[in-house]
């Protein structure tokens, strides 16, 4: 246990130009993705931009930095065990488009949205690569519930509060220690403590 205490204070955020290795890429033009918008929409409250243009949080249990170029989307995953360091999977790379729902063309949505509504079409251009997230059912509800009469800053904080709290630590990254989600069933044997 020793080990994995200074594997968690050993680590930091990593940039792309700091650990290219330790990166791998999609191919999502920007025009499909926005990470500066879809991130801080409001739709997910587990993401944070830690230092400019990449943005960790919290995805399938693990935690993620992902940042993008005009035609890529680059993503690096954070891993407790020091065995582990690498490039993520192409596994772990399929969580990663599923949530994004990458398999669907925003291009052939956009046009068309435009086509049928005069409106969309006007505000269109100013919000390419504007998408749903696929995101966890139970945290997805949570993040609801915690939503009624709130704002986003306050959503997250209620959000990230329910993690550490009830939540599996994952890793600490600087001064950032990360939660996974907590399970239903953690929730459940919580309430009868």
């Amino acid at each position: 246990m020793v080990g994995w205490s200074f594997l968690l204070w050993s680590m930091g955020h990593r940039t792309l130009a700091s650990s290219p290795a330790l990166w791998a890429s999609l191919p999502c033009p920007r025009s499909e993705l926005r990470l500066d918008l879809v991130l801080a929409s409001g739709q997910s409250f587990r993401w944070r931009e830690q230092t400019p243009a990449h943005w960790t949080g919290v995805l399938a249990n693990q935690v993620w930095t992902l940042t993008q170029t005009e035609e890529q989307l680059y993503c690096t995953v954070y891993r407790g065990d020091k065995a582990r360091v690498g490039r993520p999977t192409p596994q772990e790379l399929k969580t990663v488009h599923q949530y994004f729902q990458l398999d669907v063309s925003l291009a052939q949505l956009y046009h068309h949205w435009s086509c049928v509504d005069p409106h969309f079409k006007e505000v269109a251009q100013k919000f390419q690569g504007v998408r749903l997230l696929q995101q966890d059912p139970v945290e997805c509800l949570f993040s609801f519930i915690c939503s009624s009469n709130n704002n986003i800053a306050r959503i997250t904080g209620m959000v990230e509060r329910l993690c550490q709290a009830f939540g599996p630590q994952l890793i600490q990254l600087d001064d950032v220690t990360y939660h996974g989600f907590p399970s239903l069933q953690a929730l459940a044997e919580r309430d009868r403590a």
